[in-house]
């Protein structure tokens, strides 16, 4: 009997030293560790409107006034297609118009006397009914010869090309002497004076980048002061991002900088490798005298920087935690 326990205490005097030994950690004040944690997200500076013109009607490119790289005003032309038919299509609908108003004046003076005859009796009424029949075909026809000059009048517009805004030519596919075809694209103008900010925002990181209030871009060296605009609802399913779109209240980069689209998710947290698990409770390790105590953090997540309402002068175990439960002795070096 007596050997069983001197075999007994010789196998737990080693964990009871190890209990009594106090372990070596390293500490640094709460107010040292905190930081300002950043998200980040690719972005581009993108044009409101980068538009491909085609063209509107059949005729052969007779000038091209605006070449790539070009910056353009809204308004300036851009390209003329030959217009010569279409002018001739324009004299011949006035034309039609105009004998279409004579056929109406002839048409009214006859029922004008067909009405005096009728009163006298010496017209039938089958033939006032006609000369009032004449009267409303040559004015249906007269509307339709104006729908035919207003018709030609826009087929004629549609030979010259405007910049519809403010930009540059990025592309131009006509060329001088070339057919073209209704739907056909002829030139290519990208707007430089009114642009935003695109970016993919992880669905997780939403709610943080609503509710901070510094948010930047950045961009070779550079960076931008940008605010939120629009946050799309919808998740793509294939990336699990959403489509948010930003403005510069101040200074822009040139439309189609790419970067990094920059926000605080909070200020002041502790980083997420100085969080320890322990029991299924994650918290972390602080300096009380000489021993540690574990600071349970509401709210926390794996792998995540957390809120510690703590004083700022709390010291953080931040060397040696691996070992460290609830109330071991440290040593701090």
């Amino acid at each position: 009997m007596r050997f069983r326990w001197i075999i007994l205490v010789s196998l737990l005097l080693p964990a009871f030293a190890w209990a009594q030994t106090a372990i070596n950690v390293k500490t640094k004040p709460l107010s040292e560790v905190l930081v300002d944690f950043e998200r980040r997200a690719p972005a581009e500076v993108m044009a409101l409107n980068d538009t491909t013109l085609a063209a509107e009607v059949s005729a052969v490119v007779l000038e091209v006034h605006a070449d790539v790289g070009q910056v353009v005003r809204k308004g300036d032309l851009l390209l003329q297609l030959e217009a010569t038919d279409y002018q001739l299509n324009l004299k011949q609908a006035e034309a039609n118009l105009a004998s279409g108003k004579a056929r109406l004046t002839q048409a009214e003076a006859k029922l004008k006397r067909a009405k005096k005859l009728g009163n006298s009796q010496y017209l039938s009424a089958d033939e006032l009914l006609e000369r009032e029949t004449d009267v409303m075909v040559s004015a249906a026809q007269i509307q339709a010869n104006e729908v035919a000059v207003s018709i030609a009048k826009r087929n004629l517009e549609k030979c010259s090309l405007f910049s519809p805004f403010n930009g540059v030519v990025r592309s131009r596919v006509a060329q001088v002497g070339n057919f073209v075809k209704s739907g056909d694209p002829l030139i290519a103008v990208t707007q430089l004076d009114q642009f935003e900010l695109d970016a993919d925002i992880p669905a997780k990181q939403t709610d943080s980048l609503r509710n901070t209030s510094t948010i930047r871009f950045e961009s070779r060296g550079q960076s931008w002061s940008v605010s939120l605009l629009r946050l799309s609802p919808v998740i793509e399913s294939q990336t699990r991002t959403r489509k948010a779109r930003f403005a510069f209240p101040e200074d822009a980069p040139a439309v189609g900088r790419s970067g990094e689209l920059v926000w605080k998710m909070g200020d002041g947290l502790l980083p997420s490798n100085l969080v320890s698990r322990r029991d299924g409770v994650l918290g972390v390790f602080v300096l009380n005298g000489e021993n540690a105590r574990f600071e349970p953090l509401s709210g926390a997540q794996e792998g995540r920087p957390v809120e510690v309402n703590l004083p700022a002068s709390t010291r953080v175990i931040t060397l040696g935690r691996e070992r460290l439960q609830d109330g071991m002795a440290v040593l701090v070096n």
